[in-house]
């Protein structure tokens, strides 16, 4: 299905490639990425092991608390974890990502739609990844809570100065890296994970995810008609490479341009994707947006579904979610004229003298507002909570 041959041919930002011409680069070779798949979070794993042995690995909902906890009492595994979160790369910049955050601020709708339809439903191509989360329960039974979790790692880091340490996108983005050790251990002690040279949410993985967040959201969203200028790009890309070193991806892996990432998230598809081993089923996270987008008008269900299920396989392309059975209306369709004219629009108004900045104040309104309804249907133990087996019982 895919090419093999070296090459460093990329499409253009905006364009999908034919699976047939994807092909591995001299920097993310077939071993390189076999490598990088049985490598974890070193420090994190260390923090992750000490409050296993101390009995502490239930709290999955606030391990960062506890890590606190155990630093105040002389723990050096995790009062080293809280200082590499204290220390600055430097080459980051937080002027610089500003521009970043405020595509994120702007843009809400189509920030959203792309991320979840393009990015995390598109990205159940990476089938290992997809087990992995099957593995934790982390989108059975209540997906709008999980999505609610994923969303408010998003939300925060379009606010200035909350990637700051100390600041609440920062402190979240630690929370995440924590989780991602507890259930590498989580899944390899209860036995629901098994390989022989692999570790599960590895370095490879956790570079996947971050060009599903970055790469191929700027993709979706030029695929919609929003389209941003070598500078923004630049911002936005700083923004995401600072958000994979708080998470503990190695800095190897970390993106110095969208470019490279795209690099490396093709290469990754020739390693790791399976179109065809998609289930059909993950198409009911897909309906379950759509019956809350309808919650108060049911009769709409059906063209939100339709919506939906076609923005999925336009942002994703139709070779990348064979497996989903989504049926495919063409490209003239109007879900998705919709979808470009309302992403053409937006992009119109924010080259407007003053029009990203109108844009961005609105989006934050509107992300406050969402916060503080996101916070309300959290329940007593918070989030990031996983389907152990005696929750399953």
């Amino acid at each position: 299905m895919y090419g093999s041959a070296v090459s460093t041919n990329l499409p253009r930002l905006g364009e999908i490639p034919e699976p047939s011409s994807l092909c591995y680069s001299e920097r993310f070779s077939e071993a390189r990425l076999d490598e990088l798949r049985a490598q974890g979070d070193p420090l994190a794993d260390r923090v992750v092991a000490e409050l296993a042995a101390a009995g502490r690995l239930e709290r999955f909902h606030d391990l960062l608390g506890a890590v606190r906890e155990r630093a105040a009492a002389g723990s050096e595994p995790c009062r080293a974890l809280l200082e590499a979160g204290r220390v600055v790369p430097p080459w980051m910049d937080f002027a610089a990502i500003e521009a970043g955050q405020r595509m994120i601020a702007a843009f809400p709708a189509h920030m959203g739609l792309s991320l979840f339809a393009g990015s995390l439903c598109g990205g159940a191509v990476f089938q290992k990844m997809a087990i992995i989360t099957g593995m934790t329960g982390m989108f059975s039974g209540q997906p709008r809570r999980r999505l609610d979790e994923t969303a408010r790692m998003v939300v925060g880091m379009a606010f200035t100065g909350s990637l700051a340490p100390g600041g609440e996108g920062h402190e979240l983005l630690v929370r995440v890296r924590l989780l991602h050790a507890a259930l590498r251990r989580f899944l390899v002690d209860s036995g629901r994970y098994r390989h022989p040279a692999e570790v599960p949410i590895n370095q490879h993985d956790l570079a996947i995810t971050l060009a599903l967040f970055g790469y191929l959201n700027v993709r979706s969203l030029a695929r919609m008609g929003v389209r941003f200028d070598e500078r923004e790009l630049a911002s936005y890309n700083l923004l995401w490479r600072y958000a994979g070193y708080v998470l503990g991806i190695d800095e190897a892996l970390l993106p110095r341009s969208l470019e490279e990432q795209r690099e490396l998230f093709y290469a990754s598809v020739i390693h790791q994707g399976r179109p065809e081993k998609i289930p059909p089923q993950t198409k009911t996270l897909l309906d379950a947006v759509a019956h809350d987008w309808t919650a108060r008008a049911p009769g709409l269900f059906g063209a939100a579904q339709t919506f939906i299920h076609q923005s999925c396989r336009w942002l994703s392309g139709n070779a990348y979610v064979t497996g989903m059975q989504l049926e495919d209306k063409g490209d003239r369709h109007w879900s998705i004229l919709a979808l470009r004219a309302t992403g053409a629009a937006g992009g119109l108004v924010w080259r407007l003298p003053g029009g990203d900045a109108l844009l961005a104040a609105t989006g934050r309104r509107f992300y406050r507002a969402w916060l503080a309804q996101a916070h309300g249907r959290r329940d007593r133990a918070g989030e990031y909570r996983v389907r152990t087996a005696g929750a399953a019982a």
